[in-house]
């Protein structure tokens, strides 16, 4: 280093006034360093541009992917079901059910069974006294499947205890029955089996196999084989006919019975649940599946708020910005980070070609444009439902024609997926664009440091030599004033 590149310094020279010179001698050599600064902070910038841009992009290619799903799959094929009674009726339809109208006249609602004990004196001691301590063993039919049940009686204990030994039993061997104690008054109680499940195929049948459990407690073998009606204190069947305990009704004409209230298996893709039952005289209820255009209108609102948000994201990011100087002297534009990035401007097309072409592959008369079901494209590449009745005159009139417009070889959604799925997928453009913008980073990342480095060694050397001017200059001060003494 030349001593011309030096800064003046003085014997009166400082440690912060060296510090200072060699700050502004390194500030002075930097430029470089901030310049490549300015390009990673830009290349950050854009990383983050394209990671926010391929969110949105794999948020949009959701909606696509499900709209371009076919047959049952297809969200345009949603059905719903009305009920002209629903206090006696209720139902759902699948996408797969057909559109109709059905009578319904519901005459039976399905119960489980019910099996009541005699009302025993809670303190009595009946039941041990007749068994005797030990462990006595029961067993429990239900569904065709018969499990027995052992419980253990101690000398001298009470009805209640009893019964409640029998419930909690029974409840652990987990074999769908259900067993209770009610107290109907304040000194009597009633041991109480229930079925999990509805229907005659579900009906309890119990037996004593050692010990006279079941029948100490009113469940004698005439009782449970004639299913003898329960009453107010004698024990018995809340139903004494199976054939009560399954739901009966009769759908179009013909007559059903299902061991349960809610019905899958009559109608494709419709689920009924019986609510309430009828007189044989009363109108039936109808029962009306037609396509669920509140939900099909909700998916075509998140398709289009998707797709939005794709356009206002390139938009915002390839559209330059003007601004209005304070001093009138003219505006100043401010360069978008996309701009002129012709990928983004192809996307842009393309997106829109899409939306602009008919179908080429949707049956003759049936809708071939997103305009044809009241979708319109807006001036600024935004989609808007602008026309609802359209779409549910299209969902009524030809329903598998909207979802044909979405999912058939040449649909809307099709060709939008396959458009979308080249910028989102692993290894696709938009990785591409993340992958390359941080490795020039990672190098731009490279340079700084090494630059950064040379800097330092140089401003290190600086730092000694003024150390060693600023010294040599004390020395000879000192060395002139011992002189001047002489």
């Amino acid at each position: 280093m030349s001593s011309s590149s030096i800064p003046a310094l003085d014997s009166s020279s400082t440690a912060s006034s060296v510090d200072q010179l060699v700050t502004e001698y390194v500030d002075s050599i930097s430029q470089p360093v901030y310049e490549l600064q300015s390009q990673e902070s830009n290349i950050n910038l854009l990383v983050s541009i394209y990671q926010n841009l391929k969110s949105t992009l794999s948020s949009f290619e959701s909606q696509t992917s499900g709209l371009k799903s076919v047959g049952t799959l297809s969200p345009m094929r949603a059905k719903t079901v009305s009920s002209s009674d629903a206090s006696t009726v209720t139902a759902t339809a699948q996408p797969g059910a057909t559109l109709g109208t059905h009578s319904l006249l519901v005459t039976q609602l399905a119960k489980y069974d019910t099996l009541v004990s005699s009302e025993m004196s809670q303190s009595g001691t009946d039941i041990s006294d007749a068994d005797g301590a030990g462990t006595s063993t029961f067993s429990v039919t239900i569904n065709n499947k018969t499990t027995d049940i052992k419980v253990a009686v101690n000398s001298g204990d009470s009805n209640s205890k009893v019964m409640a030994n029998i419930a909690a039993a029974l409840n652990a061997a987990n074999i769908g029955v259900n067993a209770s104690v009610v107290n109907d008054t304040s000194s009597t109680a009633r041991l109480v089996f229930t079925s999990n499940n509805s229907g005659s195929t579900n009906s309890i049948s119990v037996a004593d196999v050692s010990g006279n459990m079941m029948e100490d407690v009113g469940w004698t073998a005439g009782v449970i084989s004639d299913r003898t009606a329960s009453s107010s204190t004698g024990a018995g069947f809340v139903n004494s006919d199976t054939g009560s305990l399954d739901a009966k009704f009769t759908l179009d004409g013909i007559p059903i019975a299902r061991s349960t209230n809610t019905i899958s298996d009559v109608l494709n893709g419709v689920t009924f649940s019986l609510l309430g039952t009828q007189q044989p005289t009363d109108d039936p209820v109808t029962l009306t599946v037609s396509p669920d255009t509140s939900a099909i209108q909700t998916t075509v609102q998140s398709f289009i708020s998707s797709y939005n948000k794709v356009i206002s994201s390139l938009s915002q990011n390839m559209t330059d910005t003007s601004t209005n100087s304070s001093d009138g002297s003219g505006a100043t534009v401010t360069r978008a980070p996309l701009a002129g990035d012709v990928t983004f401007m192809n996307l842009q097309l393309s997106l829109q070609n899409i939306l602009m072409s008919p179908v080429s592959s949707a049956k003759s008369g049936n809708p071939n444009s997103l305009s044809a079901i009241g979708i319109t494209l807006n001036n600024d590449g935004t989609l808007s439902l602008s026309n609802q009745s359209a779409l549910t005159t299209a969902l009524t009139t030809s329903p598998t024609g909207v979802s044909d417009l979405f999912n058939s070889t040449n649909g809307v959604a099709v060709q939008l997926d396959n458009l979308v799925k080249s910028f989102t997928s692993p290894g696709g453009i938009m990785d591409q664009k993340v992958n390359g913008g941080q490795d020039q980073i990672s190098s731009m990342t490279d340079m700084i440091n090494s630059m950064q480095s040379s800097i330092n060694i140089q401003a290190d050397a600086m730092r000694n030599q003024f150390t060693a001017y600023q010294s040599l200059l004390i020395q000879m001060n000192q060395t002139e004033s011992s002189l001047n003494t002489i």
